[in-house]
């Protein structure tokens, strides 16, 4: 554990930082086109390295301290900052669960959090800013149909892969995914929820987590459910069988 000052686009902000590893003895972030597309394609804010080694993810508070007053000091201040449920540490746990199962996940340098009420920014999680690769969805969009098919081979590989170690992803979607020029998948967002131990509620949870708007169309789902099922088969048959 250790307090770091850091400035972002020259403004410096503290956070305590936990598990921290390899950063540069002067860490300095600020936004770039790089992280600007990955900000247009989610709701955190991103910030690189002046080395470009390092990614920064940043979660503002979801609350405002003027118009919430109530939910910003009881959900944001006190039970994120001062309570451990911080976004950065679920999300840190998360891809330890993920690379656990043997699934590929950015290296990680440390996450931590602000205690200052004025640093609407309470969450920093410090990964490996991966190169050579591409958002997934932007990829998956210019294949043809049978490189999309492959595509959604693989991906539900992997989705069968984190089920059969006991956890879902909840927040399933292709641009949570990149992807590089020999077409293997990092996971670079994460939050995942176990899986019941009753079969057919696995299942359940498992369909639940596909949904047509985030797997690009309903064609997709019934792709990845179907193969979903067939790897499931595979890897572990009461999973998907006994629900059956």
């Amino acid at each position: 554990m250790q307090l770091l000052d850091i400035p972002f686009n020259d403004r410096r902000r503290r956070y305590l930082m936990f598990h921290t590893r390899d950063l540069p003895e002067h860490l300095a972030l600020s936004q770039t086109t790089t992280t600007a597309a990955f900000e247009a394609v989610g709701s955190s804010r991103f910030f690189v390295s002046q080395d470009g080694r390092i990614l920064a993810k940043v979660v503002p508070d979801k609350f405002s301290k003027t118009l919430e007053p109530f939910k910003w000091l009881t959900r944001d201040y006190l039970e994120k900052r001062w309570l451990g449920q911080s976004d950065a540490r679920k999300e840190y746990l998360s891809m330890r669960i993920l690379k656990r199962a043997g699934l590929r996940t950015p290296r990680f340098h440390g996450w931590g959090l602000s205690l200052n009420p004025l640093n609407r920014n309470a969450s920093l999680l410090l990964m490996e800013r991966v190169s050579g690769a591409t958002t997934a969805g932007d990829v998956f969009d210019q294949l043809s149909r049978h490189q999309q098919k492959s595509f959604l081979d693989k991906f539900s590989k992997e989705v069968a892969q984190l089920a059969r170690a006991g956890f879902v992803h909840r927040d399933l979607h292709f641009n949570n995914l990149l992807i590089d020029e020999q077409g293997d998948f990092t996971w670079v967002d994460a939050h995942v929820r176990p899986l019941p131990r009753q079969a057919a509620k696995r299942w359940r949870l498992l369909e639940d987590s596909l949904t047509p708007n985030k797997l690009r169309g309903h064609d997709n789902l019934k792709e990845v459910s179907a193969r979903l099922h067939h790897y499931l088969d595979q890897f572990d048959g009461d999973l998907s069988q006994d629900s059956r």
